[in-house]
């Protein structure tokens, strides 16, 4: 029979994730032979080439998840068009529901805290029983490592709540997708190096470039941030979701959007996840395509201004619109293979 594969276990990840008690949780890597495909490994080299060229890169991962007022039982005997949701309506942003649930918020607040995952907001998005966080920035390991346990310790703390919890890309095709977003800032000798105060919208050179990589590679590497067959559920026009290599300042159609402000705070985020990502693959994804612009100077197109769904009508920049797909485009791809 094959060998189990052999592990590191990560004795600096440990955190307790659980309200009943001291029950600590390690993460662990792959290691020996199966170390070059270890999501994790796979990351730590993305982040070695950044490093090498003398960049540090902090990151932070929101996610939309949905509740069912529903166990374990119910679900599997209701069929899906029964489901309850926790809130009904696309009511994205409201202080009624926010005030209503504020006790299962202060909850979810309390456990990301014990549990070393702050959270810098938490509110309800647009669609039923929709929730979205947003995890705290941190270096990109630590915020991977953080958005991993945060998907699983939310799964069961909605059980003991006698909810259902998912981040699935696109539920029902009558309601919005569920979102990864990723935000990325990279610095270099504490200096934000996407930031220019003289520049429109304090886009530097540097930032163009990581941009245009991300946009350049974004058909070839897209399994990585699209990895069901539902994920491409999400990513259809309509839905605040791209369907273009695209980017913008502050524009939320777009699969990059630039997002100005101070040094502290200037950023891109890149909006092609779903939910359903794996958060090592996905940053790994958004990072070394990045890294790849800057080392080739990849020119960047035009921002866009408007719905990108609109705007940009190429059928070849199309993202791809199945697994399979984007399945073929990344085992084709030489770029991947150097990167990853």
């Amino acid at each position: 029979m094959p060998a189990d594969a052999d592990l590191r276990i990560l004795s600096g990840t440990g955190r307790s994730v659980s309200h009943l008690g001291d029950q600590y949780l390690y993460l662990a890597e792959f290691t020996g032979a199966h170390e070059n495909i270890c999501p994790r490994g796979v990351l730590r080299k993305v982040l070695r080439r950044a490093a090498d060229h003398g960049y540090d890169c902090t990151v932070w991962f929101e996610f939309e998840f949905m509740l069912f007022k529903e166990n374990a039982d119910t679900i599997e005997e209701k069929p899906f068009e029964e489901w309850a949701p926790l809130t009904r309506g696309p009511f994205g942003y409201s202080i009624a529901r926010s005030v209503a649930q504020h006790e299962l918020f202060d909850e979810i607040l309390a456990l990301c805290e014990k549990a070393r995952i702050p959270l810098s907001g938490i509110h309800f998005e647009t669609g039923p029983g929709v929730v979205e966080a947003s995890i705290r920035h941190c270096d990109a390991l630590e915020a991977a490592d953080r958005a991993t346990i945060f998907k699983s310790m939310i799964k069961a703390w909605a059980q003991t709540r006698g909810m259902m919890a998912t981040f699935m890309a696109k539920v029902s095709e009558k309601w919005p997708g569920q979102s990864g977003h990723i935000h990325i800032s990279m610095s270099s000798d504490g200096r934000n190096v996407f930031y220019d105060s003289e520049a429109l919208g304090n886009v530097s050179n540097l930032m163009k470039k990581f941009i245009a990589g991300q946009l350049g590679y974004m058909n070839e590497f897209c399994v990585l941030a699209a990895p069901n067959f539902n994920s491409y559920k999400r990513l259809v026009p309509g839905c605040w979701a791209p369907i273009y290599p695209s980017w913008g300042v502050d524009n939320r159609s777009c699969a990059v959007r630039s997002i100005p402000g101070e040094p502290s705070a200037h950023r891109l985020e890149y909006r092609l996840p779903g939910a359903d990502m794996n958060p090592y693959l996905a940053l790994a994804s958004a990072i070394g395509s990045g890294i790849l612009g800057v080392e080739t100077g990849s020119a960047l197109p035009a921002s866009i201004v408007g719905d990108a769904g609109v705007e940009m009508c190429l059928p070849c920049a199309r993202l791809p619109q199945s697994l399979s797909e984007a399945t073929a485009r990344f085992s084709q791809s030489a770029a991947a293979s150097d990167v990853f």
